[in-house]
């Protein structure tokens, strides 16, 4: 690899990424898409004044630009193949160019800045066939900044070029946006970092195996130059003998197979083994906040895996790592994995928020761990459905009468409020009709209402308990929306305004009180029961003195 050589009379240690930055196009990984086309307008003269490349960081962006302002002036152009031995390549390559401008418009980001550069590109280049300013993060420049290079991004002198590059696409403006030719760059997929890390390793003369690389290539997400920062890490820590544990050390995050068990923890529902297997990992040094995303990151894949199959091309693992991933993806359903995602996400979001990062770590995969004693929302729904009304028999053709007089069902009659006091046997008496009012208006509340019962008055509140098994839709149900419905309803049903506030019960049966030690229920709560209602209708004039 001629190009990607080392420059062993260099006094000074010069980076990885540094020393091995592409010199050619082809050498750009993973963005053939972007360089076949630049280097198929430079050999058909079609070499617009205004380019714009957009995408992550770390996958080339500022390199294509060099190598397009090196193909604009070598010696020997315009041409898509540059010598990089004239003076102008290797000066432009250095980036010590006078007629190639790199500006950082984090830092050069005013007004002023914006009318020095309209100011200078009227000035022809000193050596080069054209003046190429390139500004690195453009979506930095001011709205100011900005229109003041309207009219020269439109209409430049002609031996201008202008390169904006960016992480951020959607923070320029369209005005800009309309001016260039934009060019999206991908991130680069876990194989090409391997492939491209093998050349470099190669061209070091250096010993580190495929599972390692796969680790640093699945450690930088698509960024080619944190891949190389990365091996230029290791090789700094340990000059032979990598493992990828090395890696996940280097980085604060879990190795590998202490990964493996965590997950297989979760698959048996052991949550002491979750715990276990939480303390040996936080026990290497591994930092909470990159511990979380890094098992986002692995479920995301297991997720990946499982509904698209390991072949396809949304997951992106190396070989390596695919065959592990795999494994533990058939251990998952594909609901679980979502709602395994989603606690995992929460938990960056409440980390970031300043909790105990162990802490909710801990909880977070205790709950992933237990997923398996939760009720499917669809059990809930079809267990509060009512059900099918019996379809009436086929009419007999034998002895039919002279005239079918159909039957039509009673209509059923608003009861109307409750007159009785307000208490909690009150309400856990009638919480049926609650429940019914409910799911006219929302059908999942209503049938999650059915699960639970209130269990305390404080005043004008009631508080409504669900069971541990439903505590995944607490938050749903004390929702402003649904607690508004759930009021409502309480107001038709007792007529008067309650608030209430949804809790979940520990774990573990509710304890049967004794007889004498229950609430008493009165008469008029005992009358609306359906079995008080048959014995009285059985018995005219009968009426209720007590239950024993």
């Amino acid at each position: 690899m001629a190009a990607m050589r080392k420059r062993e009379s260099d006094p000074t240690y010069t980076v990885l990424a540094r020393r091995y930055r592409p010199v050619r196009f082809e050498e750009v990984v993973g963005q053939e898409h972007v360089t076949t086309t630049l280097a198929n307008a430079i050999r058909e003269g079609r070499i617009g004044h205004a380019y714009l490349f957009a995408g992550p960081r770390g996958v080339g962006k500022t390199s294509t630009a060099r190598l397009l302002a090196k193909s604009l002036n070598c010696e020997k152009g315009p041409t898509p193949t540059p010598c990089n031995a004239c003076e102008l390549c290797r000066r432009i390559q250095d980036g010590t160019d006078t007629d190639v401008i790199e500006m950082d418009a984090a830092s050069n980001n005013s007004v002023e800045d914006a009318r020095d550069l309209r100011d200078g590109v009227r000035y022809l280049p000193m050596k080069g066939r054209f003046k190429v300013y390139i500004l690195d993060e453009a979506h930095m420049l001011s709205k100011a900044a900005f229109n003041a290079l309207l009219k020269t991004l439109e209409e430049p002198p002609p031996h201008v070029k202008f390169i904006f590059a960016t992480t951020e696409l959607h923070k320029l403006p369209d005005t800009i946006l309309s001016r260039c030719q934009q060019f999206d760059f991908r991130r680069v997929t876990s194989a090409d970092i391997v492939k491209r890390l093998r050349q470099v390793i190669d061209a070091e003369k250096l010993a580190v195996n495929e599972p390692v690389l796969a680790s640093i290539a699945r450690a930088a997400r698509g960024s080619m130059r944190d891949a190389e920062s990365i091996l230029d890490q290791l090789v700094a820590f340990k000059r032979g003998g990598l493992t990828s544990d090395d890696v996940a050390v280097l980085l604060g995050a879990a190795g590998g197979d202490r990964v493996d068990a965590l997950v297989r923890e979760i698959q048996s529902g052991n949550a002491g083994g979750v715990l276990t297997s939480l303390d040996a990992i936080f026990s290497t040094g591994v930092d909470s906040s990159a511990f979380a995303d890094q098992m986002i990151d692995h479920f995301r894949g297991l997720l990946a895996i499982k509904a698209c199959g390991r072949a396809s091309p949304v997951i992106d693992l190396p070989d390596a790592l695919l065959d592990a991933a795999d494994r533990q993806a058939a251990g998952f359903s594909l609901e679980s994995l979502l709602y395994h995602l989603q606690l995992l996400l929460e938990a960056r979001r409440r980390i970031k928020e300043g909790a105990d990062p162990r802490i909710v770590i801990e909880i977070t995969f205790v709950k992933m761990a237990k997923a398996a004693d939760l009720v499917p929302l669809a059990e809930i729904l079809r267990a509060g459905s009512p059900p099918a009304p019996p379809k009436p028999p086929p009419p007999s053709t034998a002895n039919p009468p002279a005239a079918a007089v159909p039957i039509e069902p009673p209509e059923e009659t608003d009861p109307g409020p409750v007159s009785a006091e307000i208490t909690v046997p009150t309400l856990r008496a009638h919480w049926h009709r609650v429940s019914a009012e409910v799911k006219k208006v929302s059908a999942i509340p209503g049938a999650l209402l059915e699960h639970g019962k209130p269990t305390r008055m404080a005043g004008d509140e009631v508080e409504i308990a669900l069971p541990p098994t439903l505590s995944m839709h607490r938050d749903q149900l004390d929702s402003a929306k649904n607690r508004q419905i759930i009021e409502a309803a309480l107001q038709r049903v007792f007529g008067r305004r309650l608030g209430v506030h949804v809790v979940v019960t520990p774990s573990g049966p509710e304890p049967d009180l004794p007889l004498l030690q229950r609430p008493a229920a009165a008469p008029a709560d005992l009358a609306s029961d359906p079995g008080v209602r048959k014995v009285l209708e059985k018995f005219p004039g009968s009426k209720i003195v007590g239950i024993e």
